[in-house]
């Protein structure tokens, strides 16, 4: 379905009215297809792979009913686009776009104008403006239906038609115009009859040809010159300023880029001097490259940092304890809640071993913890007492961990579980006790069960 010849995508309204910078981004994604007559671009239910942006064709949203009546909704040609659902947010469309004269248009894979749209510049722009014109069609088409006559509503459908086309002729019988009308066809017959006894057009075997557009402007009503003057004054709204994030990045297309940027930065030169200059061209295209790959690792970077910035401070706020404690036992890393918890100070550059901060009896039970969460791969669980401090009495926790993925340290979270009323009524032998329970994380979501643990081991400093 791609077309032999090309032409200019400045032949579709809104990828002309497109700055030049957003143009040349799009344009490596724009895809040029031709579009049969009667051919479907989606169905009710459908979702949209495409947007498409007519250049010489006309395409007619319809919606049909259950007994198979139909009617046009509105159409697209070369000023707008196919996939308006797409840019109000929905993924499907509830009615059928049929090509209802032939000809070319751009189409762009839906991901890569999703990404256009999220950067709320220009596109988006022009889109909703179309959007809103496209609003209008169908509201005038409905006034239209219902109030004026089947010659009025066949002259503004056909000078609508005509907008879209760069000539005067129609390729279109009057049984397709009478199904996008939603009237019967000896209706439009009778419709077009008198307009061709007027002199306005000429029909003939699928052809219409309109010879007097003047007198067909005079005698259609004024849905057209609303639709009309609605079109015009939206693309011609003063562009606003807006968002505008990093250009899409795009491996493929790099040398292109450079040398599209490249001839912006120079004049073209003379043929006889192309040979003569062939390698300084070859060595900037290169440097250019260098530069815009140089752009793209400089924009990772901010982003990178900015969302290491945002997670350590998730981390360094996180209302419960969190602990990175190497294969010794010694802390590496704790957050604000972890120093409050144990009583320690961030500032204070001495290690700590977290096993002073445990009462004695519970010593051989984090010692069989630790040593499992390093050995395993799975997570762990234990619970346990926390000495007293001068900040707060002893409690009970419970600590969930896992290893890294080297092996070498363990990922700790310290939870309390005691509530004040617990901490009341608990008597203290009671809360002394330490048990040890070992978790799979499969095992834990099934039916948690207390495994054997294996023979304590005896760890330096404990």
């Amino acid at each position: 379905m791609s077309a032999s010849s090309t032409p200019s995508a400045g032949q579709n309204r809104i990828l002309a009215a497109l700055p030049a910078a957003d143009h040349a981004r799009l344009a490596d994604d724009l895809e040029l297809v031709t579009l049969p007559l009667g051919h479907i671009l989606y169905q009710p239910g459908d979702a949209l792979g495409f947007v498409y942006f007519p250049t010489s064709c006309i395409v007619s949203l319809v919606f049909t009913t259950e007994d198979g009546s139909s009617a046009e909704l509105a159409m697209t040609g070369s000023d707008g686009l196919v996939g308006i659902p797409l840019v109000l947010g929905g993924k499907a469309t509830t009615h059928r776009a049929v090509v209802q004269s032939a000809g070319t248009a751009y189409r762009v894979r839906a991901e890569v104008m999703a990404w256009e749209l999220d950067q709320h510049g220009n596109l988006l722009r022009l889109c909703l403006c179309y959007t809103q014109a496209l609003m209008t069609q169908m509201a005038q088409s409905v006034v239209c239906n219902r109030h004026h006559t089947v010659d009025q509503q066949l002259c503004r459908w056909l000078l609508l038609s005509l907008d879209q086309l760069p000539g005067n002729q129609l390729d279109m019988t009057q049984e397709l115009i009478a199904n996008m009308l939603g009237v019967r066809r000896e209706a439009v017959t009778e419709a077009a009859g008198k307009l061709q006894a007027a002199g306005l057009l000429h029909y003939r075997r699928g052809h219409i040809t309109v010879t007097d557009r003047a007198g067909l402007e005079a005698r259609v009503c004024e849905c057209y010159r609303v639709v009309r003057t609605e079109y015009e004054r939206l693309y011609h709204l003063a562009p606003v300023s807006l968002r505008r994030d990093r250009a899409r990045p795009n491996p493929a297309t790099l040398r292109k880029r450079a040398e599209a940027r490249l001839q912006q930065a120079r004049p073209a030169l003379p043929d006889a001097q192309w040979e003569s200059t062939r390698l300084l061209h070859e060595l900037q295209v290169h440097q250019i490259e260098l530069e815009m790959n140089n752009e793209e690792l400089r924009h990772a970077y901010d982003e990178a940092d900015s969302l290491r910035r945002k997670y350590a401070d998730i981390y360094d706020f996180a209302p419960l304890a969190y602990f990175t404690v190497d294969a010794q036992g010694v802390i590496v890393q704790f957050n604000l809640a972890g120093a409050i918890l144990l009583g320690i100070q961030r500032s204070q550059t001495r290690p700590y071993r977290f096993a002073a901060f445990i009462e004695p009896p519970c010593l051989p039970a984090f010692n069989r913890f630790h040593e499992a969460v390093l050995q395993g791969k799975s997570r762990e669980s234990c619970e346990l007492r926390l000495t007293a401090t001068s900040q707060r009495a002893a409690k009970t926790v419970r600590i969930e961990a896992v290893a890294d993925e080297s092996g070498q340290e363990c990922r700790m979270v310290v939870i309390d579980t005691r509530t004040e009323k617990r901490d009341k009524q608990a008597p203290p032998q009671q809360a002394a006790a330490c048990h040890h329970q070992v978790f799979t994380d499969h095992a834990a979501q099934a039916a948690p069960q207390a495994t054997a643990l294996p023979a304590p081991t005896r760890r330096r400093g404990s």
